[in-house]
């Protein structure tokens, strides 16, 4: 859905705005060559909500099993059938609409010194760099977004765009902690210009990425400074108007192509269905409202979909709004995952005390209704805290293989990840990095997809695009290939 918040992209300017091709002639106010930064970032937040929250998240549901595709080409995704045409857009978006007006955006406030919005377009950037790496692999870093300087920008090795990832957001918690310049306010639609809550959302996504290349002492020290309340979470804000401000999945799923994107068969609900054998609750756990708020049955032809409950369309009251509602804001970064990345990351550091402490810190959110819409709670939601002695072997309640108990902690905080990642990239990542440790069924033959593939426009237009087997998903990815 390309034309959401169409308003705010007016401040978008072209590629090319670094050469001002008009000077000296009369310029259409109605086609501007150059915004103010304030305008600028609100352009580009609004386009990085496409990417995080559009076709990119509605695939990556699909591979990790969270969703179904059941009608036509998201039939040919259900089975692993994709083409490097289908992430031509969304990398077009990353990069052009993202990356590059965030360069441009932070040369804007380096001219005038405002280290605030500096650092907010280097998160920005830093964001979607760690994205792609991700995603992709090799990806275009230090020459990205300068077309006119480099038409075919090299791609550097997945390890090396970390690292330069990791220094351009502790460049941009140095500027933020500045507090040097003019707030952007209601400009910012994440967080209102914000210094102390972009520098959590800085923390949390170092912590993001250092898990990402398996540095647990670096992603816990970075946690520790992350985002720890939900009241600073970023959030997409949503609202009920289409082809404006929808919910992206929403709009998608309801508006734009009703029935391509379901949850029929899909894994995800049948971990929180408590009638099935793959129920992740126990005594302890009552995963009902969180179901019920992911999930609901289509009321006319049966099955599984996702849980687009809109008051404003619906008739519901907005306290049953479902997570894909119509003005349901998308997480993008939270508490939900920086609580859940010290769980993570202190179990691999041999400290099971310290990870359930954070498990439970967690729990306990939930136990209070979470990030779930209220007027979901009374259909059952219990997350007591857990005990060292519930992972144990044969006996503990929340150890039903025969783990370890460290293991079992691992597998449960992993399972947690997944659950409450649903809609979102990093459940993608989760599987793919920790080797589906947590046993997520492929849709077809043994193996999930490990990678998205370089798209044809890249392809087309950069020589050096790298000779990816064509069509390869399942080409693991360089830091994906380590020990886990």
């Amino acid at each position: 859905m390309k034309n959401i918040y169409i308003a705010f992209f007016a401040g978008l300017i072209t590629l090319s705005s670094c050469k001002k091709l008009t000077d000296g002639l009369d310029v259409n106010p109605n086609q501007p060559t150059d915004a103010p930064s304030e305008l600028l970032l609100n352009g580009t937040e609004v386009a990085s909500i496409l990417v995080y929250e559009g076709n990119l998240a509605r695939i990556a549901g699909i591979f990790s099993n969270s969703f179904s595709g059941t009608d036509r080409q998201y039939v040919e995704y259900e089975n692993y059938n994709s083409v490097a045409a289908d992430y031509d857009d969304a990398w077009d978006n990353l990069y052009a609409s993202v990356i590059a007006q965030a360069k441009i955006g932070e040369a804007k406030a380096t001219l005038v010194n405002n280290k605030l919005r500096m650092g907010i377009f280097q998160v920005i950037q830093a964001q979607a760099f760690g994205t792609a790496a991700d995603l992709w692999g090799d990806v275009p870093f230090s020459e990205a977004g300068n077309p006119e300087k480099f038409p075919n920008p090299k791609f550097e090795p997945q390890a090396q765009v970390y690292a330069g990832v990791q220094q351009l957001l502790d460049k941009a918690i140095v500027n933020l902690s500045a507090n040097v310049g003019q707030s952007p306010a209601a400009k910012d639609i994440f967080y209102q210009g914000s210094a102390a809550k972009w520098i959590a959302a800085a923390n949390t996504l170092k912590a993001r990425f250092f898990l990402h290349t398996k540095n647990y002492s670096g992603a816990i020290a970075a946690a520790q400074k992350g985002i720890m309340s939900a009241s600073n979470n970023m959030m997409a804000p949503h609202g009920n108007t289409y082809a404006s401000d929808f919910n992206v999945y929403y709009s998608f799923t309801v508006y734009d192509r009703p029935a391509y994107l379901t949850a029929d068969g899909a894994y995800n609900p049948r971990l929180l269905t408590s009638s099935n054998s793959a129920y992740k609750g126990n005594a302890k756990t009552n995963e009902t409202a969180r179901l019920m708020f992911l999930y609901q049955q289509d009321i006319n032809i049966g099955g599984l979909e996702l849980n687009a409950l809109s008051s404003d369309f619906d008739g519901s009251s907005p306290d049953d709004t479902g997570f894909f509602g119509s003005d349901a804001s998308f997480p993008l970064l939270t508490y939900e995952e920086n609580i859940l990345t010290l769980a993570e990351a202190y179990t691999k550091s041999g400290n099971s005390t310290s990870a359930l402490n954070s498990l439970n810190s967690f729990r306990s959110y939930m136990d209070g209704g979470g990030y779930i819409s209220s007027g979901y709670k009374a259909s059952g939601l219990n997350y007591d805290p857990y005990l060292l002695t519930d992972f144990a072997p044969i006996v503990g309640i929340a150890n039903k293989s025969n783990l370890t108990v460290d293991m079992a902690l691992l597998k449960e905080i992993l399972t947690e990840r997944y659950v409450t990642f649903t809609g979102q990239l990093e459940q993608f990542n989760d599987i793919r990095r920790t080797k589906n440790f947590i046993g997520v069924p492929a849709k077809k033959g043994n193996q999930i997809p490990a990678r998205f593939l370089y798209p044809q426009s890249e392809i087309n237009t950069n020589t050096n695009t790298p000779a990816v087997v064509a069509g390869d998903l399942f080409k693991v990815t360089a830091i994906n290939s380590t020990p886990y």
